[in-house]
């Protein structure tokens, strides 16, 4: 399973947008207090940030790269356990 992502960070939340296997839809939002990801059209997953993190416009983007990946198999897991 591949992702490919592009990560904004203009005018508001830190954002990535992308696909997983070139087909189903991603989507990664940083709110500030807690992150949510949507692959899919039914999966999604919000979690808090860890207590003393930054702000969204000082986080690293490498925290922004490690939830991303963190959603994906988090997906993954999920799925293998349904099938």
């Amino acid at each position: 399973m591949a992702l490919e992502f592009d990560i904004t960070t203009r005018n508001g939340p830190v954002e990535a947008r992308g696909t997983v296997d070139g087909v189903v839809p991603f989507h990664f939002e940083d709110h500030g207090d807690h992150w949510t990801a949507r692959i899919g059209g039914h999966w999604q997953h919000t979690e808090a940030h860890s207590a003393g993190s930054r702000a969204p416009d000082t986080r690293p983007l490498a925290d922004t790269r490690r939830n991303i990946y963190r959603a994906l198999a988090l997906f993954r897991s999920q799925a293998k356990r349904l099938s």
